[in-house]
């Protein structure tokens, strides 16, 4: 078929209607997988957003909720240390370094001496809660940043699992 420039994003017209998501369509100059949320009007890119860092703010309160009482305890057992988290430019601390002391808070509470520094956007933070990515696909993938004890960074799974629980099921 001979090669129709699509008005928007220069994509032939002949492309089929659903690629699997591993065909990277780089040869059509369009430099991301194939998505169904192409065609975004702006004000749902502007929902979109608006929802995701709501709920950035929401996974922290339930993070919260599951480090505190007898989850924190065991949370504690699996993960023992301290996690600065960097959601959109906005700093959450993640304290789990001894039993009676578990807590979350936003800002640094760690003065830049965390045992983990973790780094990502808040659609990543998202994708990570809903299990559309595992932590350590993310960081493979580049989405997300890591600093500190790799020992922790792959117990991040229990952290993310301990706050899915605790999220309302319309969150997820």
């Amino acid at each position: 078929l001979p090669f129709i420039p699509h008005p928007c994003f220069h994509l032939p017209l002949a492309l089929p209607p659903v690629l699997p998501p591993a065909i990277h369509l780089s040869t059509f100059r369009f430099h991301t997988t194939y998505s169904h949320s192409i065609h975004l009007s702006t004000s749902q890119r502007i929902w979109r957003t608006l929802t995701i860092m709501s709920s950035t703010a929401e996974v922290f309160a339930a993070m919260k909720e599951a480090v505190v009482g007898d989850g924190g305890k065991a949370l504690h057992r699996k993960f023992k240390g301290t996690v600065t988290f960097t959601v959109g430019g906005k700093l959450y601390s993640l304290n789990l370094s001894s039993p009676s002391n578990c807590d979350v808070s936003e800002g640094d509470a760690f003065d830049g001496k965390a045992d983990l520094q973790v780094i990502c956007s808040e659609e990543v933070m998202g994708k990570m809660i809903r299990k559309e990515v595992q932590p350590q696909q993310a960081f493979m993938k580049g989405m997300l940043k890591i600093k500190g004890k790799m020992s922790l960074a792959m117990k991040l799974t229990s952290v993310m699992a301990a706050t899915r629980k605790k999220l309302p099921s319309s969150k997820l």
